[in-house]
């Protein structure tokens, strides 16, 4: 007899490596590492958009500075995941996605009711309790893990235990879009809204967190500096600098810290539509693990 999906006993299980759009990986670069990223929406009045799908990030940041209405974000459906698993399911292949945080959107919770939908046992759901270029560290690591042969069900055990050692550190230049969209309280908000001074974010066990302020960019970059400075960074795996809008943000926080002897093979990244609604134009943000 032979088993469904048309697989042999014996035979090695395709797997397949899911996330989505809010990890702020090129589609180009999607394409190079064999992942697909499920989009979510940004919605400015009644024009919705596919995140990096309709709107090109340029495009976006342009459109953000030129609109007085405030955009707001949109999750896919289940209905959205149910067809990429079904599809994935008829080539007997293994599923592993790796989702933005649950506390930040209900994405992953649509996964989950999607897979149920599905009924299909191989596939693994991961919530990343990150987002952007956190999320992006964490793709490109069970990428590396679907290449050597690992399979999906070790693949999603070894990123969970991941998880736990991502760190995203940024400079915003004003919390009012991390306020205006809910993802951070007004009380939190209120600390950046003195003329000069600079907030400093994390991503912490899945939310965003103010981590205190600076005076002006340039204090701001140096806090960044010895934050990263003091981190156990595990420099075997990936570590990416991460900017909105302002890609010369990035590189002058780069140039801080080579001044103070934080030098580290950065990877680049640009964040997107949907995480740039929440966070606007300005910022520049380092990811790494931890040991």
């Amino acid at each position: 007899m032979i088993p469904a999906f048309g697989l042999l006993k014996g035979d090695i299980m395709k797997t397949v490596i899911l996330t989505d759009s809010t990890c702020d990986i090129e589609r180009e670069y999607l394409d190079t590492l064999d992942v697909k990223a499920v989009p979510l929406k940004v919605i400015f009045g009644q024009e919705s958009f596919l995140d990096g799908i309709d709107l090109t990030k340029k495009e976006f940041f342009e459109k953000l500075a030129a609109s007085d209405v405030n955009p707001t974000t949109s999750q896919p459906s289940p209905e959205d995941f149910l067809t990429l698993f079904e599809t994935y399911r008829q080539q007997g292949a293994q599923i592993v996605y790796i989702g933005i945080s649950s506390v930040l959107s209900g994405t992953v919770q649509s996964a989950k009711i999607a897979k149920e939908m599905c009924g299909y046992n191989h596939i693994y759901i991961v919530d990343s309790l990150t987002t952007t270029a956190g999320l992006e560290l964490l793709v490109r690591e069970a990428c590396k893990m679907r290449d050597s042969g690992m399979p999906a069900r070790n693949i999603a055990s070894e990123i969970e235990k991941l998880v736990p050692k991502t760190r995203v550190y940024a400079y915003v230049d004003t919390l009012k879009y991390l306020v205006r969209g809910g993802r951070l309280s007004k009380t939190a908000g209120a600390i950046g809204g003195a003329l000069g001074i600079k907030p400093l974010i994390t991503v912490a066990d899945g939310s965003v967190a103010s981590i205190g302020t600076a005076r002006g960019q340039k204090n701001a970059f140096e806090k960044l500096c010895e934050i990263v400075k003091t981190a156990d960074i595990d420099t075997d795996r990936p570590m990416v600098l991460t900017f909105t809008e302002n890609e010369e943000n990035m590189h002058m926080l780069e140039m801080y810290m080579q001044e103070k002897d934080v030098v580290y093979p950065w990877l680049y990244s640009e964040v997107g539509s949907v995480i740039g609604t929440h966070v606007g134009p300005d910022a520049a943000a380092a990811a790494y693990f931890v040991k």
